[in-house]
């Protein structure tokens, strides 16, 4: 079925206002909203040239709130940033995991240079463009190194100062800060990359190569330096399979991927869970029409699970959906449309900084590992990493921090619970915020650090309830 008209905030406005809008000096961003890259301005039909990029903030009801222009001309460090109005494998956008930035890729050069995906480096540098959430924009970062001749197409980072970039060649590769002018290659297989993400304290990334057809991690934890290696996630197809682009993780063990294959070939976006170490397809969401998705972004509240996505091409990639997630005969709901001569991209929904903090403790092999960002009404999610006996994970609300038998007990165990994964689901309950809740692993009959009982401790998590 083709994606049914919710609301188009859009079309209650001209094209004009909307650019007009462009032009005001920006607000800070709103916690809890979308936003969308969009090429275009809307003046001239889109072509292979250099093009106007803005990132469109919109309500998760699809109201437009603002459009933050990028610069497309040099004004002190900031220097120009565009997009090819064609190259839809371009202009995905991410959230640092910090929480504090917006990141995109895209070219120092100003509108209406034919040919841009192609342009060489260094006469049009590749640029990083970065928005705080005040709305100030940088693009002082100009790489002089990278994807030369290639499109540059996703852009990550921990914490706005350092970055990882994909393009159509020459691999992944890391910038070492802001305003640099130099690059690193971290893994050179595949060269062919798509889009970025970091989840759980890992990066990943999507191709379409052979031998990754999928979401693969980057080498382990979030590697900056070079001799990195690719690594297929379990069960997906090496061979061939999905074309991936976007993707976003619910929980450890459910991902999202948007693939932008035709109905017809089996695109949409595709559910796949992890279970007993091995990623499989539970079910595909489609769009009804020509074209899969490739900008994905994601929430759970409430047991609920809603998408927001970009369709494929620039034909029908001209609309945001929401979708919420019933299974494989979900419908998307169209809650914006981009304007005439104009396209939309990557999407993230902004949410707030996690709260959840890493408590040294560990003794022994087992390790932990928690995400999340603990607002109320949703989930934390607890995974107790290579354990050698019977994992326990535990929870309390009074720090400790006593010895014990060579180890180190986090806080009071008012809850423990067995297995080496855990998913703590947070009550909607506004009374909540402002608690502080303590975890911690307990490998139990493993060996480590206290000989009498058996067993060994994990490093502790603590986190703060939030709205």
């Amino acid at each position: 079925m083709m994606p049914t008209l919710a609301h188009v905030s859009l079309r209650s406005f001209a094209v004009t206002t909307l650019f007009a809008t462009a032009l005001c000096a920006q607000t800070p961003l709103t916690i809890g909203n979308l936003y969308v890259v969009r090429v275009g301005d809307g003046l001239a039909a889109l072509s292979n040239a250099s093009t106007p990029t803005f990132v469109d903030e919109y309500t998760q009801s699809g109201t437009l709130v603002q459009s933050i222009a990028l610069p497309t001309a040099a004004s002190g460090l900031n220097q120009p940033f565009t997009n090819s109005g064609t190259a839809t494998s371009e202009g995905f956008l991410n959230v640092s995991d910090n929480g504090q930035y917006l990141v995109l890729g895209g070219y120092a050069v100003a509108p209406g240079l034919l040919g841009v995906a192609t342009s060489a480096n260094p006469t049009v540098g590749r640029v990083i463009g970065r928005i705080d959430l005040l709305g100030n924009v940088d693009t002082s970062t100009v790489l002089g190194d990278a994807y030369s001749t290639r499109n540059i197409r996703s852009v990550a980072s921990t914490d706005g100062q350092n970055f990882w970039m994909t393009g159509s060649s020459e691999g992944i590769r890391y910038v070492a800060g802001l305003g640099a002018t130099t690059s690193l290659v971290i893994s050179p297989t595949p060269l062919n990359n798509r889009v970025l993400g970091i989840y759980g304290g890992q990066l990943y990334s999507t191709a379409s190569s052979t031998g990754f057809f999928g979401v693969s991690k980057v080498g382990t934890g979030i590697p900056n330096g070079s001799g990195n290696v690719c690594a297929l996630l379990p069960g997906m197809p090496g061979t061939t399979g999905p074309s991936a682009y976007d993707f976003w993780f619910e929980s450890p063990t459910v991902l999202f991927v948007a693939d932008d294959r035709v109905t017809a070939s089996n695109g949409g976006i595709q559910k796949w869970v992890l279970t007993s170490g091995t990623w499989s397809v539970a079910y595909t969401i489609q769009s009804g029409g020509t074209s899969g998705f490739r900008g994905l972004t994601g929430k759970r509240v409430d047991g609920v699970t809603t998408l927001f996505a970009t369709l494929g091409t620039s034909s029908a990639g001209n609309t945001l959906v929401s979708i919420v997630d019933t299974g494989a005969a979900s419908t998307a709901t169209v809650i914006a449309t981009a304007p005439a001569s104009t396209a939309f991209r990557g999407v993230r929904l902004l949410t707030p900084a996690s709260t959840l903090t890493k408590i040294t403790a560990t003794c022994g092999t087992a390790g932990i590992n928690a995400t999340g960002t603990a607002q109320i009404g949703t989930e934390v999610h607890t995974e107790i990493t290579t354990p050698l006996g019977l994992p326990f994970v535990s929870y309390g609300t009074q720090l400790f921090l006593f010895p014990f038998c060579g180890c180190t007990v986090v806080h009071d165990n008012l809850i423990v619970l067995p297995g080496p994964v855990n998913t703590l689901a947070l009550p909607n309950n506004a009374a909540l915020i402002g608690v502080q809740i303590y975890s911690q692993g307990v490998d139990f009959l493993a060996p480590g650090a206290c000989p009498d009982p058996l067993l060994t401790l994990t490093d502790g998590y603590v986190f703060t309830i939030q709205s």
